[in-house]
């Protein structure tokens, strides 16, 4: 097997994983915003250090480039994980998941609204394919639909600002090294996250040796390392093959959730997974 498709392999499933931490680290008590701010803390220090270390010169941006980073950072990067780290407080992590992964359903839309492209009837038939697999993964054909309405608002609004991201990412910030992209983006993430709530609780002692060790997991095993290999396996075997190699995200949240955490998975979500990863990897596979 090729370099890339391991890179990117591995990336899905630590990707996948993610939603384990957040869960077991909202269970110690702290909450959404103090999360992020400390998994922004350690992975802004962390990716500086490394980039000062390994390639100092690839930081170097305009000053247009660095407000476009600001946006990328400030409206994309800290709305989708707040939104997606607040769903989880109300949903199971392979719904949660599944939400997050409509995000090029909301592309397209974007696209057709916005740039008055037109939808053939293949793309009408992706959407619906979508669009039922999110009932299935609901359980709201089945009659079954128990999951807070709030839960599911906040897992679509990740999904919202996340395809914002790729969007914004695509048109403004050609050019830029993926690393700076990250590294900016965050650093302005937790600015913005400073500004909002302070945490006075770190220097207080206040956060759980428990807390902070899952945290430094969720930071260095979930977001450096698979995005790492991200953009690694990107140029090994390009963004179109990584992109649908990332669907391994949805089963890899399922199966987690279901061995770990206990939650429970049902017939109709795996066939409501099955017909989302169908349905993105069409858009991509007609992207091509």
């Amino acid at each position: 097997m090729k370099k890339g498709y391991i890179y990117s392999i591995i990336s899905a499933i630590l990707f996948g994983a993610a939603g384990l931490f957040v869960k077991l680290i909202l269970k110690t008590g702290l909450d959404s915003i103090s999360l992020l701010t400390v998994q922004y803390i350690i992975a802004v220090l962390l990716m500086f250090v490394v980039a000062f270390i390994k390639e100092k010169e690839k930081l170097h941006v305009t000053k247009k480039q660095l407000f476009n980073l600001a946006i990328l950072g400030i409206v994309g990067n800290t709305f989708m994980t707040i939104f997606y780290y607040k769903a989880f407080e109300y949903l199971p992590v392979a719904v949660v998941t599944m939400l997050l992964f409509t995000y090029p359903i909301m592309v397209l839309i974007y696209s057709a609204i916005f740039e008055k492209r037109k939808l053939g009837r293949k793309k009408v038939l992706i959407m619906f394919l979508a669009f039922l697999g999110c009932l299935l993964t609901l359980n709201i054909l089945s009659g079954g639909f128990k999951y807070s309405a709030v839960g599911i608002v906040f897992g679509l609004l990740s999904a919202v600002f996340y395809a914002f991201m790729n969007l914004y990412t695509e048109k403004k910030l050609e050019g830029i090294d993926s690393l700076s992209i990250n590294a900016y983006s965050t650093l302005f993430s937790l600015i913005s996250l400073l500004l909002y709530k302070w945490p006075y609780f770190l220097f207080e002692g206040n956060i759980k040796i428990e807390s902070f060790i899952y945290i430094v997991i969720l930071a260095v095993v979930c977001e450096i390392i698979p995005l790492t290999l991200l953009y690694s396996a990107i140029k090994y075997i390009g963004s179109l093959k990584v992109s649908i190699i990332s669907n391994l995200e949805i089963p890899t949240a399922m199966i987690v959730s279901f061995f770990v955490l206990k939650e429970h998975v049902y017939l109709t979500q795996i066939i409501g997974a099955g017909l989302i990863v169908y349905a993105i990897y069409l858009i991509r596979k007609d992207e091509k």
